[in-house]
């Protein structure tokens, strides 16, 4: 499978997954991408490579969604990493979730954003134009790790300033959560 075809599949499984793990919704709409009656969470996962190759622990942030919590209140992040048991090149199949062995997802207060630079990108390839704003946080300046609970095939990990019991964790197997 090519990268770019990846990295265009994978963001939805994540979001499934983290949907189903935290008994929320996957927002159909635009703006955050989980959702439930009272709190919202827009989620960022990076892969971790299990052949050793080296991935820099940040994340890329879209400027304009730093702009949710104007509609949703209650409203944190929810940054992840994931493992699959193959290289990218290597996949000849488009279930995704089958081949993921692994994820963690630390829940983070929404203003621990606001420390990093906001950077202006655009350019221009022979396929596409792009002109925004984005922002990169760091793994090491995520706030302290309060507690934990294991899911299947992963972790969910609550920060500082975060109240796990603001969420009711879904311990069980997964259950099939799509777009409605």
């Amino acid at each position: 499978m090519k990268e770019r075809t990846f990295n265009s599949l994978m963001p939805l499984y994540n979001e499934i997954w983290s949907a189903n793990v935290l008994n929320m919704n996957v927002n159909p709409n635009k703006g955050p991408d989980l959702i439930d009656e009272n709190k919202a969470v827009e989620v960022k996962f990076k892969i971790l490579y299990s052949n050793g190759k080296y991935t820099h622990k940040c994340w890329r942030v879209l400027g304009h969604q730093l702009e949710y919590n104007k509609k949703f209140p209650e409203i944190y992040w929810g940054l992840g990493f994931y493992r699959v048991n193959k290289e990218i090149k290597n996949i000849k199949t488009d279930k995704l979730e089958e081949i993921t062995e692994y994820r963690e997802l630390y829940l983070v207060n929404w203003d621990w954003m606001k420390q990093f630079p906001v950077y202006h990108h655009n350019g221009k390839t022979k396929f596409s134009d792009w002109d925004y704003y984005m922002l990169f946080p760091k793994f090491n300046l995520l706030p302290l790790v309060i507690s934990e609970e294991i899911v299947e095939k992963g972790k969910i990990l609550f920060t500082e300033g975060v109240n796990p019991e603001r969420f009711l964790i879904n311990k069980k197997e997964l259950h099939q959560n799509t777009y409605k």
